[in-house]
């Protein structure tokens, strides 16, 4: 009961955090999805942008990285008997995903902000330095963090998770090995510079990603995770 609870929480608050923060980091950018090609163009957004940054940031690190590790826990728990080393394996990658992905989204709440007012008073000298400390901020957390390394940590759990399901949830490990392909093949975009091939990849992730929340928290509700009952492996 209780690991069905934490799982059931941390899939509401990655739902309810992770939906808000998508929506106030389109806020902050004031729905200017051009901006996130030229991120340097908030920092003359004003104050309420740079709140609504400091926000999108921390609700981000709540919902998708530290209700994350919540929700690998939990499934670690409950699949590790199915194969224990893909077991541990996926989850050492979730736990990798949420610590570099969680310390990234810190760091943007508290610098990115500080930055953008700081743009604000700055005398025309000094703006030109702060719109290159702060374009690299975003290619460090956003591009280098969020979009390639976490890519492929958070791919290499939705792999282990769709191997280790398949046996009582078919459905749900295919997508999550859809998932896990797709959020590592979006990898390569981003290292190859190529910002709108980038950008779909991203949409199908989030799309299938908020699907596989739902599908699992009704799992959780029904029958308290996706396990149905003991199997040999995988």
């Amino acid at each position: 009961m209780a690991l069905r609870s934490a799982g059931i929480g941390a899939l509401i608050v990655s739902l309810v955090a992770g939906m808000t923060s998508n929506l106030l980091f389109l806020a902050a950018f004031q729905f200017r999805t051009d901006w996130f090609l030229e991120p340097t163009r908030i920092l003359a957004a004003g104050p309420t942008s740079a709140e609504l940054l400091r926000w999108a940031s921390v609700l981000d690190l709540v919902g998708y990285y530290l209700a994350t590790a919540v929700l690998a826990y939990v499934l670690w728990r409950q699949l590790r008997p199915r194969n224990p080393l893909v077991a541990d394996l996926s989850v050492i990658a979730a736990f990798g995903y949420a610590l570099a992905g969680g310390a990234g989204a810190a760091v943007l709440a508290l610098v990115g902000p500080m930055l953008m007012l700081d743009h604000a008073g700055a005398a025309a000298s000094d703006r030109a330095v702060i719109e290159s400390q702060f374009a690299i901020l975003f290619e460090v957390v956003w591009r280098s963090i969020w979009q390639l390394l976490d890519a492929i940590l958070v791919g290499a759990w939705w792999l282990g998770i769709g191997l280790l399901v398949r046996a009582d949830q078919p459905g749900l490990s295919r997508l999550s090995l859809v998932l896990g392909t797709t959020a590592a093949i979006g990898a390569v975009p981003t290292i190859a510079g190529l910002d709108l091939v980038r950008d779909v990849v991203l949409g199908i992730v989030f799309t299938l990603w908020t699907g596989w929340w739902i599908w699992l928290l009704v799992l959780f509700r029904r029958h308290g995770g996706p396990v149905v009952g003991p199997t040999a492996g995988v």
